[in-house]
């Protein structure tokens, strides 16, 4: 029997995510936390929105 594994998003992954213009951190901190665990999940949400604070700024 196979299973299918899912892997946790990367950070650049998750930056996407919080830059679409219907995006929901709540929701997306939410399903993170399920997955991975409360305290990963607030890591790599911090991670991705350094990545998506560098993404707007060097778009400005």
């Amino acid at each position: 029997m196979t299973h299918a594994t899912t892997s946790a998003p990367t950070a650049e992954q998750l930056a996407d995510l919080l830059l679409a213009p219907d995006a929901n951190e709540v929701v997306i901190n939410a399903e993170l936390a399920v997955e991975l665990g409360a305290r990963p999940a607030r890591r790599l949400l911090a991670a991705a929105h350094g990545i998506a604070a560098d993404r707007l700024w060097n778009a400005a």
